[in-house]
């Protein structure tokens, strides 16, 4: 039976493993189309491919759940409204990392987005939610890694920076969402609705300001169903999968890994070769990823009636 477990465990951790690479990867694909496609229709493609994608994954799904006999989760109002709510911030995250990245490098993006783990326990202490015990050093110590990424010798933010940035608190916040609205809906239909709500609203901005040509689609097709159907519907696929195999909080810090495989894609595909303070700034906001995933059991924090201790 351990042997099961572990083997249990090993596949969730090398399904997120794979997540990971795939979502690093999406940063190359994101940099390639800045010159072929607006945000605003890059958006609308991913997310209208995403929704495409995950409703033939959920057709199976379905399909599946009839086959073995298992309830999932019926619709219902919850799974709209959360779907809808988490599919409005996923979209805002996506428009601004998606600016943001026109005026910044790859690996700077990657990292910054990786900000998400570190904002997640503020929002979290914000909404009555106990931090863990590294989280508030962590949230210092990515504060110190921004600043050797970003600020230049002038002592400013660019708006690449920025922009990425409020990325970074917006997926702070769908996370978040998420995490609420999982608990009381079925998981793919909850995934679906946001990529469905994600997808309105990129038609919507379509519409507001152009829609693509068939030149730019068919130049950037590769990368719009790399995103939409790869890195949107399978790695959310995936990312399911994986964390109903290991701990959420082992899942995080493989999924965070995404930033340095962000980083070596930029390097490769596309020669951006960081600075040494970029690189420094982007070890010590790994080390604050890694740190915020670490928890001490509270019997840790005090001190124990044994008789080894000084009473």
């Amino acid at each position: 039976m351990a042997n099961i477990g572990r083997k249990y465990k090993f596949i969730g951790i090398a399904i997120l493993t794979l997540c990971a690479f795939i979502w690093g990867f999406a940063f190359v694909a994101q940099s390639n189309v800045t010159d072929t496609l607006s945000a605003f229709s890059f958006c609308g493609m991913r997310f209208v491919f995403s929704f495409a994608g995950l409703a033939i994954v959920a057709v199976f799904y379905d399909v599946l759940n009839k086959k073995h006999h298992y309830h999932a989760l019926p619709w219902s109002w919850p799974t709209i409204i959360g779907g809808t709510v988490c599919g409005i911030a996923l979209y805002f995250a996506m428009l601004c990392q998606q600016i943001g990245i026109a005026y910044t490098s790859v690996g700077k993006t990657s990292f910054i987005t990786a900000l998400y783990i570190v904002f997640v326990p503020i929002f979290g202490i914000a909404a009555r939610q106990k931090p863990t015990t590294f989280s508030i050093p962590a949230i210092l110590i990515a504060i110190v890694g921004f600043y050797f990424m970003c600020i230049n010798e002038e002592f400013k933010v660019t708006l690449g920076d920025a922009l990425v940035l409020m990325c970074a608190i917006m997926y702070s916040l769908q996370i978040l969402l998420i995490g609420f609205y999982a608990k009381i809906s079925d998981p793919i239909r909850l995934t679906l609705i946001q990529f469905a709500s994600a997808a309105v609203l990129g038609i919507v901005g379509m519409s507001i300001t152009g829609f693509p040509t068939g030149v730019a689609i068919k130049n950037s097709i590769v990368e719009i169903l790399y995103l939409g159907i790869l890195s949107g519907a399978i790695g959310f696929t995936l990312q399911t999968a994986g964390q109903k195999r290991v701990q959420s909080s082992v899942a995080t810090l493989i999924m965070s890994m995404e930033s340095v495989i962000g980083l070596i894609g930029g390097v490769i595909f596309l020669h951006q070769v960081p600075t040494a303070r970029e690189i420094l700034g982007c070890m010590i906001v790994l080390f604050a990823v890694i740190l915020a995933q670490f928890e001490v059991h509270k019997t840790f924090l005090v001190l124990s009636k044994n008789k080894y201790f000084i009473k």
